[in-house]
C-alpha cells in the first residue's frame, strides 16, 4: 500500500501542471488587459508584482503554451478513449438538435462580428481596458512621443528643437553621465533612472524645448514634420484609436461637452466613453482627424 502511495503518478503530475498553467493563464490575461501601452510602460519602467510588461507577456504566452501541451498530453495519454466515445455518443444524440446548433453558430458568428466591427458590448469592454491602461501613467509622465526611450539624445534634440550642447553641459553640471550618441534608455539606466525621470530633468532645464513641444509634457502633442502627425500637429502612433473622447479631452485640457458639440457639428454623434477608432470608422476618418475636429 505504501509503495502505491509513494509511486510517482504521471496522471496527477500532468493534471496539476494543467491546473497551475491555467491559473497563470487567467492571471496574466487579466494583467495584460490592464497593462499600460508599451510607450508608457517602457518610458516609466512600469512593473506589477515585480514584472514588467514584456515579462507578463512572456508569462502569458509560455503559460498558454504549457496549458495546451499538458492538455493534449492529458487527453491523449489518459482520456482519449473515454473522450472519443463521449464525443461520438454526443454527436449521435444531438444530430436532431438542429435548432440549438443553428443558434450556437449564429451566436458565435455575432460575437465575431461585434468584435471585428467594435460594436457594443465589445467597444465598451475595450474602452474599459483602455481607460485602465492609460490610467497607470499621468499626462506629465508620458514620453514626448511614442517610444522616445529608443532614440538617442541627438535625435530627440532635433525632434524637439533644443540646443544639444547646452543640454549636455547642464546635465553634466547635475552630475549626470550623458552620451548624446546613446539612447535615452541607456543614458537613464547609466544614471539609475527611468527614461521618464531622466527626461524630466532634461525638460526642466530646457525652457526652449518647453516652448516648442511642451517640454515633453505636451499632452500628446509634438512639433512633428512627418506623416499625418505633421498635418494635424498631433503625435502619430500614439494609440489615439484606443482612447475615449473623455481621455483625450483630459489630456488636451478640453471640456468633453465642447468636444462632443464640435463633433456633432461635423455630423458625428459621440459620447464621452466612445473611443476614437469607433468614431473615426463611422465617419470615414482616422483617430487623429477626429481629435483635430475638437481641437480647432
Amino acid at each position: 500500500m505504501a509503495d502505491k502511495e509513494t509511486k510517482f503518478s504521471g496522471r496527477a503530475f500532468i493534471s496539476l501542471n494543467m491546473t497551475i498553467s491555467f491559473i497563470v493563464l487567467i492571471i496574466s490575461s487579466v494583467i495584460l488587459y490592464i497593462v499600460p501601452p508599451g510607450r508608457d510602460a517602457n518610458w516609466t519602467h512600469w512593473k506589477l508584482w515585480g514584472l514588467d510588461k514584456d515579462q507578463w507577456g512572456a508569462l502569458h504566452t509560455v503559460g498558454g503554451l504549457a496549458f495546451v501541451i499538458f492538455g493534449i498530453l492529458h487527453l491523449i495519454l489518459y482520456n482519449w478513449k473515454v473522450f472519443w466515445n463521449y464525443i461520438v455518443s454526443r454527436i449521435r444524440k444531438n444530430l436532431n438538435k438542429k435548432a440549438e446548433l443553428a443558434a450556437a453558430i449564429i451566436l458565435n458568428v455575432l460575437i465575431v462580428i461585434v468584435c471585428v466591427l467594435n460594436w457594443f458590448p465589445s467597444s465598451t469592454i475595450m474602452s474599459w481596458g483602455s481607460s485602465i491602461k492609460n490610467g497607470w501613467v499621468t499626462t506629465s509622465q508620458r514620453a514626448p512621443y511614442g517610444h522616445a526611450e529608443n532614440d538617442t539624445i541627438e535625435v530627440i534634440s532635433k525632434r524637439l528643437d533644443f540646443d544639444l550642447a547646452e543640454a549636455v553641459r547642464i546635465l553634466g553640471e547635475k552630475d549626470l553621465k550623458v552620451d548624446p550618441g546613446q539612447t535615452v534608455l541607456v543614458n537613464a539606466e547609466r544614471n539609475k533612472m527611468t527614461p521618464a525621470e531622466f527626461f524630466e530633468v532634461l525638460s526642466s532645464l530646457l525652457p526652449a524645448a518647453a516652448a516648442t513641444s511642451g517640454g515633453g509634457r505636451d499632452q500628446g502633442l509634438v512639433s512633428s514634420t512627418a506623416g499625418e502627425g505633421a498635418a494635424t500637429g498631433l503625435q502619430g502612433g500614439g494609440g489615439w484609436g484606443r482612447k475615449t473622447v473623455k481621455m483625450v479631452c483630459d489630456e488636451l485640457g478640453i471640456e468633453p461637452a465642447v468636444a462632443i458639440e464640435k463633433l456633432k457639428a461635423k455630423g458625428i454623434e459621440a459620447e464621452p466613453g466612445n473611443n476614437l477608432r469607433e468614431l473615426g470608422d463611422k465617419a470615414g476618418l482616422t483617430p487623429l482627424q477626429v481629435v483635430e475636429i475638437f481641437r480647432n
